[in-house]
């Protein structure tokens, strides 16, 4: 399985959108600050998680998402999966 996932921190106020095969261990990752893209916002939270079986539609929904603002989120899904 494949999942989108956002996270937030809420020490800088920012969202981060990714994908992983291990959303458990992707976020021990930025929260031990071992990506730099987000090594300067721990503590990190999962705001929305989506599981996918291929990652060809885990990079599609990615894509879509990165290049929309939180506010333009809800097309995508309900507004209340995306905890502000």
């Amino acid at each position: 399985m494949h999942t989108v996932y956002i996270i937030y921190s809420p020490s800088t106020e920012q969202y981060y959108i990714g994908q992983t095969k291990d959303l458990r261990i992707t976020l021990w990752q930025h929260n031990a600050k071992a990506i730099p893209a987000t090594a300067e916002g721990k503590p990190w939270e999962v705001k929305y998680q989506r599981s996918f079986d291929t990652r060809k539609e885990s990079s599609s929904l990615e894509m879509k998402l990165k290049y929309r603002t939180p506010e333009q989120w809800a097309e995508f899904f309900s507004p209340e999966v995306v905890e502000k």
